[in-house]
């Protein structure tokens, strides 16, 4: 399966210096890093065996827990 025109928050800073260092765009660059952690199966190793990820947010406001505020 192909995953295409994810939206993730990045340094750009970092990313467009980088990309500067090696003549390639942003864009191109994202994907080689990400080819190269699929391709390695470095996700494990980058995270360390840890979970990460947050829980998502309801999404509507009565199944919210209220604010002790």
């Amino acid at each position: 399966m192909i995953i295409k025109n994810v939206v993730i928050p990045l340094e750009t800073e970092y990313l467009q210096e980088t990309a500067r260092q090696y003549g390639i765009s942003r864009t191109k660059l994202v994907q080689v890093v990400m080819e190269k952690v699929v391709r390695d199966e470095l996700v494990s190793k980058i995270l360390n065996n840890e979970v990460l990820i947050e829980q998502p947010q309801p999404r509507y406001r009565r199944f919210r827990k209220k604010n002790a505020a």
